[in-house]
């Protein structure tokens, strides 16, 4: 927690040094409600900050000395921030997928296609060095669950479900298509179940638009995706980038060095994936249904491997 609060502390110092040349470090400490002993040791992060690369012209220029010894602080090369920012080749692959993705769903919205173009055109000669393949959707069946969505018509859908042969059907009453970690998906409510369910677009076989409409219901959400749900982890030091790496909620340091994380849980097997991948950094979970799930997941994966292993 002090980590982030000197990172958050860093960020406003870059531009608040840069315009006030000189200035005393007593009344940056002031100013920043710190001691002036936690901003020298800010500025002494500092000067090996900036661009990538470390090359001298590339990193913030902070006499420490001076700030020590004379107590103001020059703080110069705050400039290499306005050079125009280029996109490394990983940085380029995730915004262009994830924009194929904002493509892929939205069909032919003119929006998402001039932003996809807009980013190829920014990205320049680098993106040809950026393979990106997302899994394929039928634009056909994506524009008549949007059409079913905004005339409120009952659709039949006939799915892959996953680990089972052959296909099902469902009738469905369509409320909206959205991405869940990366993938595009219908909710509905099925008839069949009594319930809301999430169908995956890229495990539709066919989709057939009925003459039936139907009422919206009150919650047209589940919990799963509505962001009231949440779930709590308690985790060992080593699972703290958890923190950094997703959206949360709430963050508490407990004794022996544990954290409690809460993340606003997008689906099931978003959380259940989350669990499998700590493994015994978890200490805790705050959902019952999540452990389960990714108990589930866990003795499916292991009766494949005696399956496999004979």
């Amino acid at each position: 927690m002090r980590a982030q609060a000197q990172l958050s502390r860093l960020l406003r110092l870059v531009p608040y040094l840069a315009a006030h040349q000189g200035i005393e470090v007593a009344a940056v400490a002031l100013a920043f409600d710190t001691t002036e002993k936690q901003i020298i040791n800010d500025l002494e992060v500092l000067q090996f900050c900036g661009l990538p690369g470390g090359y001298w012209d590339d990193l913030f220029d902070v006499d420490i000395e001076t700030v020590r010894d004379e107590g103001h602080i020059e703080f110069r090369n705050a400039d290499v921030l306005s050079r125009p920012l280029r996109l490394r080749p990983d940085e380029a692959a995730s915004l262009l997928a994830a924009m194929q993705l904002v493509v892929d769903v939205a069909g032919t919205s003119d929006a998402a296609s001039s932003a996809l173009a807009k980013l190829r055109a920014a990205v320049g000669h680098e993106a040809e060095r950026v393979s990106v393949t997302v899994a394929p959707t039928d634009p056909g069946q994506r524009a008549a669950l949007a059409a079913a969505i905004d005339a409120r018509r009952v659709v039949q859908v006939e799915y892959l479900t996953f680990g089972r042969p052959g296909t099902s059907v469902a009738s469905v009453e369509p409320v909206e298509l959205r991405l869940v970690d990366g993938y595009p998906y219908l909710e509905a409510w099925s008839r069949l179940r009594g319930a809301w369910r999430s169908f995956r677009l890229d495990r539709l076989v066919s989709v057939t638009v009925t003459d039936e409409s139907y009422t919206p219901r009150e919650d047209p959400r589940p919990a799963w995706f509505d962001g009231a749900r949440e779930l709590t982890l308690t985790v060992t030091p080593a699972a703290a980038w958890i923190a950094e790496y997703y959206p949360t909620t709430r963050v508490a340091a407990l004794e022996g060095g544990l954290l409690s994380i809460t993340f606003p849980v997008a689906s099931p097997a978003w959380a259940s994936a989350l669990l499998l991948r700590l493994g015994d950094d978890v200490v805790d979970v705050s959902d019952p249904d999540a452990r389960a799930a990714a108990a589930d997941r866990a003795r499916l994966a292991l009766d494949a491997y005696r399956t496999v292993l004979g």
